[in-house]
């Protein structure tokens, strides 16, 4: 009880003081704050306007990047399986050596369409980041 006491009586004490003292340095100090500050403030205020549009560039290329992955996503995943699939069967199935050489080829054809696809991909990636830059 007396604890609370003592502390509301102190910072009573401590808000007269620091006003009366406010008073006083308010009319030597301001002034000269005042004008060193000005052109700090402005600067600062300059730079948060421009890192503000800047990141919403940036914000605006990355949501329209994301919606591009996410559109190529599942185009990518059902290749994916497709391939694992394939892979498989040809594991299960006994081959003799013409047809094995055969689906091997052709294997080998639908995996360089799908690294062509992806290289296409990362090219419009790449085109994109430039020109955001």
């Amino acid at each position: 009880m007396l604890n609370r006491i003592r502390r509301r009586l102190d910072l009573a004490v401590q808000r007269r003081i620091d006003a009366r003292l406010e008073d006083r340095v308010a009319d030597v100090v301001n002034p000269l704050v005042d004008a060193r500050l000005t052109p700090v403030l402005e600067d600062v205020a300059h730079r948060q306007r421009d890192y503000d549009a800047r990141l919403g560039g940036t914000q605006a290329d990355f949501s329209y990047i994301r919606s591009e992955f996410d559109r190529i996503a599942p185009q990518l995943a059902a290749l994916e399986q497709r391939f694992e699939a394939l892979r498989v069967q040809l594991q299960v199935t006994a081959l003799d050596e013409e047809s094995a050489v055969a689906r091997a080829l052709a294997e080998h054809e639908r995996a360089r369409i799908r690294l062509e696809l992806a290289a296409h991909y990362e090219e419009r990636l790449r085109r994109l980041e430039e020109t955001t830059d």
